[in-house]
């Protein structure tokens, strides 16, 4: 008999739902279990730490008691008197303590004696008129060895009580009077009391079991202690535990004050006995299911197949792009679903490519156009613009020491400012502009602007500049934060993307070079001078390597006798291109890129050299004097290192100087202080460079060990004319020579200049007047 179309979707689909439904009874039957195991873990979890709780709650209650009885006055009173026991019944106190011990049984029954030990005479009192015999040693006592130890309260282990002879548990609290411990005041818990505790707590099967911290039975109805010592007693999750082959389920806590254990355990079939009863509804389910399902497949397969083929016709409309999919299928039926899924997957797919088109477009923080975005406008302006009538100008700008935002703030605050310059630079933007986030904290703005608007476009961009002198409210606080501003213009200044945003870039680290918080335009001036910067930069990589640099030696002589007292080192530098390059172009970049460490060593280690050459020509020269950077004394070794080079060059320490600015201090005044002062006690001579600008401060003079100070030119050059000048270098020679300093003046290039120093009684000078720089040779024939 040949089976149709149908039937074979019947036949397949009667197997798989049957494989699927017995996959899914093994699985639910599985997950049903490991859920009732899992429900009671937590119930038994619970259930031990109602227990813990209540044992605990217990014990800190009695505590609490014991604690306050034992600092009533009248027993502090008792234990004053030190009555021996057998006179102990006559004091004047016994009777209040007896009424006070008696009221505190009264309000805890479960207390079977509340006592009062006298440590020194060995006895103790309990309520009901209780005192213990002549034969009762309070040391012999367990609770007694471990409460001698302790501070507050102690719980002592389980014992056999002393009168009872039942299993107890002490627990006692020191009486102290004046630093001094009198004895101990304390209650009785029998093990009983603990049993009428735990009772209560045994309901739905589950079972408890309490053990000593010394392994003790203290409640064990059951029987399951050795279960328990298999799965070694830890405190952990869900303990499995078997008995008779009976499996337990089991849940351990600890008591904090004694150390005992508290166990909780049920057994399996009283966990699983719900899973018996949802078995037979399950199977009772899926029989009546499978019945109808046979019953009612027949009719529903042609019905559901009817739009199949309409639904993968849409599949493959989408599957070629096409996202636009409306089907018209309006069933409610799983396929109506399966018809609304795609058009609802088309319809996200869809809302994916926008959102990625707009990712792709826009700044992740700020939602502002992002680079690409801008690039291809200016792109297109650029392929559209007019070059006769229209200009475009391309503006980077860049937020102010927004880094110090960031470390001083946090990067919260940070990202919030970048969304605030956001908007507040949106709101301002003038006509026929794109404005964008090109990264970090800078900012591209582009105009499009016909070139007789140019003035127009310009005071646009100075009310940008400007909105920054307000704050930005960020989190209840008011931040400041300046903008430098760089301007590149189409075509003027370049024809490519690439060159416009390179020259509006160029324009802004030349306004972030003049002090920042200012616009600049590009000009060609300004390339050649950032681009002779980085030849330069490149250069002092090399210079070293390539023996590039030199020293040429100034005379310092005295101001009266015309002998050479000394010379400064000055280093220069001839480029293989540039040629001559002046220090005052390539020391500040030496220093800003950190080379200045490797330069100043360089011209120390010529120093050295170039005074042991002289010296041994016998020339008379009394020290020269060496800059050294900032940056070279923060160095942890810089003492040693000058040190081991005096040695190594063997030159008397007395011979060489060493230079510094009062700027060098600022930073590190204690440390740079402190180096100079060693480096002093090694016998370098140490000169204060260009005085009386930048920093000038009299504390230094204070602090710093000094030989000379050298005053700087600017002074020098205006002297003869400027009153002010003359009176300030007065203050300062008169100063120095106070200090026992000696005064250099530099600069000295007219014989004027000369005659006002001397007149001022300058020791030294240094100076065109008597000399320029020299190289070595001519310094020795000069000599």
């Amino acid at each position: 008999m040949k089976i149709g179309i149908s039937g074979k979707v019947v036949t397949a689909m009667l197997i798989v739902v049957l494989s699927t439904m017995l996959t899914i009874a093994f699985y639910s039957h599985s997950m049903t279990k490991d859920i009732l195991i899992d429900q009671v873990e937590r119930e038994l979890a619970i259930k031990n730490d109602n227990v813990k709780n209540a044992v605990s709650s217990v014990f800190e209650q009695k505590g609490e008691a014991v604690r306050q009885l034992s600092s009533i006055p009248v027993i502090e009173s008792f234990m004053k008197a030190n009555e021996k026991r057998e006179n102990v019944r006559s004091n004047k106190d016994y009777e209040w303590i007896q009424k006070a011990l008696v009221s505190a049984k009264e309000k805890n029954e479960d207390l079977q004696m509340i006592w009062l030990a006298h440590t020194k005479n060995s006895y103790f009192i309990a309520n009901h008129d209780y005192v213990s015999g002549p034969t009762y040693s309070i040391k012999e006592r367990l609770w007694y060895q471990q409460a001698s130890e302790m501070e507050g309260l102690s719980y002592s282990p389980l014992y056999l009580d002393y009168l009872t002879k039942e299993l107890t548990i002490s627990i006692s609290h020191p009486v102290t009077i004046e630093n001094e411990r009198m004895g101990y005041l304390g209650v009785y818990i029998h093990l009983d009391a603990l049993a009428d505790l735990l009772e209560p707590f045994e309901t739905d099967g589950q079972k408890l079991i309490l053990v000593s911290n010394q392994g003790d039975i203290l409640y064990d109805p059951e029987k399951m202690w050795s279960s328990f010592q298999e799965a070694q007693l830890e405190e952990k999750g869900l303990l499995q535990l078997e008995k008779d082959k009976t499996t337990y389920y089991a849940s351990v806590r600890q008591l904090d004050e004694l150390g005992w254990k508290i166990g909780v355990y049920v057994p399996e079939d009283v966990i699983l006995k719900p899973l018996a009863s949802y078995e037979k509804l399950i199977v009772m389910a899926w029989t009546i299911t499978i019945i109808i399902l046979l019953a009612t497949l027949s009719f529903v397969l042609h019905y559901l197949l009817k739009d199949i083929p309409s639904i993968v016709r849409q599949i493959n409309k989408i599957k070629h792009g096409n996202l636009s999919v409306e089907m018209g299928i309006k069933r409610k039926d799983e396929v109506g679903e399966i018809a609304r899924a795609v058009e609802q997957m088309a319809l996200q797919i869809k809302n994916q490519v926008d959102e990625l088109d707009y990712q792709a477009s826009h700044d992740s923080l700020t939602s502002l156009a992002n680079r690409n975005s801008i690039e291809k406008v200016l792109q297109q302006w650029i392929d559209e613009v007019n070059v006769d009538e229209e200009m475009i100008v391309v503006t980077f700008l860049d937020l102010d020491q927004f880094k110090h935002v960031n470390d001083s703030k946090g990067h919260a605050y940070g990202d919030e400012l970048l969304i605030e310059v956001g908007k507040r630079i949106d709101e301002m933007l003038p006509k026929n502009s794109f404005f964008g986030r090109f990264g970090g904290d800078e900012f591209v703005l582009i105009m499009r602007t016909k070139k007789d608007a140019v003035e127009y476009t310009y005071s646009s961009l100075q009310d940008i500049h400007e909105s920054f002198s307000n704050p930005f409210p960020l989190f209840g606080q008011n931040i400041y934060i300046t903008a430098s501003m760089g301007i590149s213009l189409y075509p003027a200044d370049a024809e490519t993307i690439g060159e416009l945003l390179i020259a509006a870039d160029t324009a802004l680290y030349y306004a972030k070079e003049q002090g920042r918080n200012c616009i600049y335009f590009f000009n060609n001036d300004m390339k050649e001078q950032i681009e002779k910067e980085l030849r330069l930069k490149d250069g002092l990589r090399q210079a070293l390597l390539n023996e590039e640099f030199f020293l040429h030696y100034q005379p310092q002589l005295d101001i009266n006798s015309g002998k050479m007292m000394g010379v400064e080192a000055l280093i220069r530098w001839k480029h293989p291109e540039l040629g001559m390059v002046s220090p005052a172009e390539f020391i500040p970049l030496a220093e800003s890129t950190g080379q200045i460490i490797a330069i100043g060593d360089w011209v120390l280690d010529a120093s050295l050299q170039m005074i042991k050459r002289v010296t041994e020509k016998e020339v008379d020269i009394q020290h020269v004097a060496v800059n050294v950077s900032s940056l070279q004394l923060r160095e942890a070794n810089f003492v040693d290192k000058v040190q081991k080079k005096l040695a190594y060059y063997n030159v008397e320490p007395s011979l060489l100087e060493l230079e510094i600015t009062e700027s060098v201090i600022i930073d590190h005044q204690e440390e740079t202080i402190q180096k100079l002062i060693e480096l002093k006690k090694l016998g370098i001579q140490i000169a204060l460079d260009d005085f009386g600008t930048g920093y000038s401060s009299l504390n230094y003079l204070r602090l710093m060990p000094i030989d000379r100070v050298k005053v700087d030119r600017s002074f020098i050059h205006r002297v003869e004319e400027d009153a002010i000048v003359q009176a300030i270098l007065k203050t300062i020679i008169t100063l120095g020579h106070s200090l026992a300093f000696q005064i250099v003046a530099e600069g000295v290039e007219e014989e004027a200049q000369l005659q006002i120093l001397s007149d001022m009684n300058v020791d030294t000078i240094q100076g065109y007047y008597y000399s320029r720089p020299l190289d070595e040779e001519k310094l020795v024939e000069f000599s």
